[in-house]
């Protein structure tokens, strides 16, 4: 081999060496995104009546296969282990995680949730009109006078009964 070829391969070593030595570090991304979709839609006969759980002090509705709680104005329905709020029981929902929740939702376990409901629906069942909790009928429909916007004690959405 001449002397010229093996210079010219040092070089050319001498150069990828000091590319590989220079390159630019590479910074890593990583990007989750879960999307939560929109859950089945609310369908039920009539509007379902919302009962006042005095413990954790919100409203739930009753009588219906769904976890639908009143609390704050906002709707508040649990759908497959997901938290959705809106401005109707009958939606349109937009995905809410734990942390946003109201905090009477947050403290309670679901279990106790459906223990707390369940404990003021067969009241509510049992002394008919009799019953002397709180309770409205919830609507599905805005209205002008601001209803449910309230304190979210029965106000505005509905007719409370106490």
């Amino acid at each position: 081999m001449k002397a010229t070829e093996v210079g010219g391969i040092v070089a050319m070593m001498c150069s990828m060496l000091m590319v590989g030595f220079t390159a630019i570090p590479a910074h890593a991304q990583v990007s989750i995104n879960v999307r939560i979709g929109e859950p089945p839609p609310v369908v039920v006969s009539a509007p379902p009546t919302m009962v006042l759980m005095p413990e954790p002090q919100m409203y739930v509705a009753v009588g219906v296969p769904y976890d639908i709680y009143f609390v704050g104005g906002r709707y508040y329905y649990l759908n497959g282990g997901h938290w959705f709020w809106g401005p109707r029981y009958g939606g349109p929902w937009t995905y809410v995680t734990v942390e946003k929740l109201p905090p009477g939702l947050r403290r309670y376990k679901v279990n106790q949730l459906h223990a707390f409901r369940d404990s003021e629906y067969n009241a509510y069942k049992v002394r008919g009109p009799a019953f002397h909790g709180t309770y409205f009928v919830a609507e599905n429909e805005d209205h002008d006078e601001h209803h449910g916007r309230g304190n979210g004690r029965g106000r505005g959405r509905g007719d409370k009964h106490d």
